[in-house]
């Protein structure tokens, strides 16, 4: 699952040109740690991993293995919409920003997300 993402995660970033003309920085002065937008970040992915694979796991249509494929699936959807959203900020306005502060805090609600759904199914 951890090389899936990862694989996923850099072709989307090296397949996007527009990426690479100057809002894609590793310095980023203006971009806060504990800014609000961080909190929405991350409260947003957990509720999307949680309710995903809640949905996943308990639908009669769905049959996976919640400790796997459900947790892989949510997981996955929770931060593709996270990538998705941050490449959207770039292209917004002519100084969009990409924020890898945002990315992380889209990881860290992924990775909670994930540990309630597993101690759910325990």
């Amino acid at each position: 699952m951890k090389r899936f993402t990862v694989t996923i995660m850099l072709l989307l970033i090296l397949c996007s040109a527009d990426l690479m003309s100057g809002t894609f920085s590793l310095i980023q002065p203006d971009d806060s740690w504990t800014s609000f937008d961080k909190w929405q970040h991350f409260s947003f992915s957990l509720m999307l991993t949680v309710q995903s694979g809640y949905a996943l796991s308990h639908n009669a249509w769905v049959h996976t293995d919640p400790d796997k494929k459900t947790l892989m699936y949510s997981a996955g959807f929770s931060l593709s919409l996270g990538m998705m959203k941050e490449i959207y900020d770039s292209r917004r306005k002519p100084n969009g920003l990409f924020s890898w502060k945002d990315l992380i805090y889209d990881i860290g609600g992924t990775a909670c997300g994930v540990f309630i759904l597993k101690a759910a199914s325990s």
